[in-house]
């Protein structure tokens, strides 16, 4: 394996396992249950705006993370650049199981694009935040297959290679932020 594969490889890891946890993180202060269940948290004056914040900010740097892994920029380290760099080595049939492993996702890709181009990376003066979201609306279930497609793609990659890595327990992130939220309710 060269070196800029390693790179990308590298990188990658970083960005999928960045979107995983904000995810969780994002889930647990704002999308799950725990709204209603931590409600006198959430309403107080003393975190409210803490715990808004923070909410808005995971969701937002895992989008920035998920935009970063399927960036069309060919300097960046993404899938694209993954496969461009896998087949320039060669490495075809890998190539062709990524794009199989991530055709369904096209229209969530190009969603989580649309979002990071026009109200994060830039702020487009023809469009506003809402109707951006509106028109590029993901349900919550469908970032978490888009996450973990990804990572189950990438660790297809890693094992052709005879590469392993380590990644932090799926909801270790999630508990840790219930447990904050536990502890402000003593």
């Amino acid at each position: 394996m060269d070196k800029e594969t390693e790179k990308i490889l590298n990188d990658l890891k970083l960005s999928i396992d960045e979107a995983a946890r904000h995810r969780e993180i994002w889930w647990e202060l704002g999308v799950s249950e725990n709204r209603k269940r931590f409600l006198k948290e959430f309403e107080s004056e003393e975190y409210n705006y803490y715990l808004h914040a923070s909410y808005e900010a995971h969701g937002l740097v895992m989008l920035l993370a998920l935009g970063r892994i399927f960036d069309n920029d060919s300097r960046a380290s993404s899938i694209r650049s993954l496969k461009d760099n896998l087949k320039a080595n060669g490495h075809n049939r890998i190539v062709d199981t990524i794009s199989r492993s991530l055709r369904s996702y096209s229209t969530s890709v190009q969603k989580v694009l649309d979002i990071r181009s026009k109200i994060i990376a830039h702020t487009d003066t023809r469009h506003d935040d809402k109707s951006v979201l509106r028109d590029n609306s993901l349900s919550p279930d469908e970032i978490k297959d888009l996450i973990f497609a990804v990572r189950e793609t990438y660790y297809y990659v890693l094992r052709q290679f005879f590469l392993s890595t380590k990644q932090h327990p799926d909801g270790a992130f999630g508990e840790s932020a219930v447990n904050v939220l536990t502890k402000l309710k003593a």
